[in-house]
């Protein structure tokens, strides 16, 4: 995994944050099944500079923990704009079916309206032989 994502462990973990070379990497938020959270930024899989409430919002922590929490926002953002691509993807794939499938029925249909054309026509086109 590379860039931002969400990884829901086997044991109910959840990770949602950055990644490099499939190791978290960069601003994330690890929580816990029981509910505990940890914000930070992390460095080669382990949480180097953890975030801890504060309440001094100019301090060094807050100021990680508000990007953090705005990083892990973006990527939950940029997933669901991804899913919603798909799913017009998908819209736009089957309108193009039906209308594929509509040229066709009509193709037939003019065909078909043509060769009866040129049957009902061909003998009042005979000329008489005398």
């Amino acid at each position: 995994m590379h860039g931002f994502g969400v990884y829901q462990f086997g044991n109910g973990h959840r990770y949602e944050g950055a990644w490099h070379e499939g190791r978290r990497q960069g601003f994330g938020m690890y929580s816990f099944r029981n509910g505990e959270t940890q914000y930070g930024h992390w460095q080669n899989g382990v949480l180097e500079v953890p975030s801890k409430p504060s309440a001094d919002a100019s301090s060094p922590y807050e100021l990680i923990h508000s990007k953090v929490l705005n990083a892990v926002q973006e990527a939950r953002q940029a997933a669901e704009r991804a899913q919603n691509m798909a799913k017009i993807e998908e819209r736009v794939n089957k309108a193009v079916g039906a209308a594929n499938k509509s040229a066709n029925a009509a193709r037939v249909a003019a065909v078909k309206a043509s060769r009866m054309y040129r049957n009902s026509t061909s003998d009042d086109l005979r000329i008489p032989v005398a």
